[in-house]
């Protein structure tokens, strides 16, 4: 099978061992939490979700699963509380800067708490994340910055994220730029999305970096 076909065939072609933990960042409602759940039964996945009301869905959800957890926490590049606008679609909250504003006059925002992954994993006292999915409109590159030291003693095999062409994705180079110092590698694309216009010109997908050790 070509490569970037399945996440879970090239997953298990190139780990040195099973998938065991899986972090799935930006949870929204539990959709892609209950997708690695049936890939990777096995496997311990703790879901990141920092809106309560999508919190609540990802919980509800969720509530069959028996290795799974989650955390209404966000992950980013510093331990502080924050204040999140809610926009008109659930799927496009971000604290990203330029992003993170009122949609309008009747906007409503919650106060949310963030945490690094640095902080997290050793709070948890977790050894390593197998996989690291991360899909948080536009702050991917915050949420790197918070597993800095993780990511320098490889503590982390895969990371699954979100890339785009325009403005409220981080570009495939910004990522590459900052993981590839650290010794990780895009590995491949999945689920290419074609422009909301319907045009058929690609906008966004999700890219697999693994560490170089495993490629």
């Amino acid at each position: 099978m070509p490569k970037g076909t399945d996440l879970k065939y090239d997953l298990l072609r190139l780990s040195s061992s099973t998938i065991n933990e899986i972090w799935d960042v930006g949870a929204h409602k539990g959709e892609t939490t209950l997708k690695f759940a049936g890939d990777f039964p096995t496997a311990s996945i703790r879901s990141f979700e920092p809106v309560s009301e999508n919190y609540n869905s990802l919980r509800n959800n969720c509530s069959h699963l028996n290795n799974q957890s989650s955390h209404n926490i966000a992950l980013g590049e510093e331990n502080k509380k924050s204040k999140i606008f809610l926009q008109g679609a659930s799927v496009i909250h971000s604290l990203r800067d330029d992003l993170n504003k009122p949609s309008g006059e009747d906007s409503k925002s919650e106060d949310i708490e963030v945490k690094t992954i640095d902080y997290v994993i050793n709070d948890f006292k977790t050894a390593g994340i197998d996989l690291l999915k991360i899909d948080v409109e536009g702050y991917e590159i915050e949420v790197l910055n918070g597993a800095y030291k993780s990511l320098a003693e490889k503590k982390i095999n895969f990371i699954y994220v979100e890339t785009g062409l325009d403005d409220r994705f981080n570009s495939i180079q910004s990522l590459i730029d900052f993981l590839k110092p650290t010794g990780y590698l895009p590995y491949a694309f999945y689920e290419q999305t074609a422009h909301w216009t319907g045009k058929q010109n690609l906008w966004y997908w999700n890219t697999l970096f693994a560490k170089e050790e495993l490629l």
